[in-house]
């Protein structure tokens, strides 16, 4: 049964997540917690965007607003698919394993769930970074009164990207194919590379406008 965890109180996802239950799981986590990072910057930026003192930057801002929204969708997707691709797995696992065709299509199943279930996290890393990049744009030129809140929303959608990572490599450990996961292992290190570099612009940025 899909968990319809994005229609909870805050209250119920609290509880839930304290819950000696594997769902919510880390991957979901991440990405619920990075869709309120992410709601940090658009909080500003829309801020930004009706002010008159940043006619100036209105388009800019504008334009980020969109991108910030779409990828905020696509975190509460993700939130969702990691719950389908946890699912996934656990099937195979549950599969018969009596006779050498069924222990094939087992394991078959279960690698494609395996690459499934490390790919969804992935996605929710590299919907973090885009999310990041946003902030460092944001903290530039983001109401000044505001400018605080970008600063969560980076700290929180670095910390997402890695935790996202996390579930990665507790994925990776399933899988067969080693060119599949070299690759995936390439990508995780440029992800972090990026990500704290833009995170550590962004403060940068929100900390000298906070003066």
């Amino acid at each position: 049964m899909m968990l319809d965890f994005l229609n909870w109180s805050v209250q119920e996802l609290l509880d839930k997540a304290a819950a000696p239950a594997p769902e919510p799981g880390g991957g979901g986590v991440s990405a619920i917690a990075a869709g309120l990072g992410s709601g940090m910057l658009t909080m500003v930026a829309r801020i930004t965007a009706d002010s008159p003192k940043y006619k100036d930057v209105e388009r800019e801002v504008r334009q980020l607003i969109v991108s910030l929204e779409k990828n905020t969708e696509t975190l509460k997707s993700l939130a969702r698919q990691d719950v389908e691709a946890y699912n996934n797995f656990m099937a195979a696992l549950a599969l018969p394993k009596d006779t050498p065709e069924e222990k094939a299509l087992r394991e078959e199943k279960k690698q494609q769930a395996a690459k499934l279930s490390a790919e969804v996290p992935m996605e929710i890393a590299r919907t973090c970074l885009a999310n990041l990049k946003a902030a460092a744009s944001l903290a530039a030129i983001g109401s000044k009164p505001a400018i605080s809140d970008v600063g969560v929303g980076a700290y929180l959608l670095e910390a997402c990207l890695k935790s996202a990572l996390l579930m990665v490599d507790a994925n990776l450990a399933y899988i067969n194919d080693q060119q599949f996961t070299h690759e995936l292992l390439r990508e995780k290190e440029i992800l972090v590379f990026e990500a704290q570099k833009t995170c550590q612009t962004a403060l940068e940025r929100v900390r000298s406008r906070m003066k």
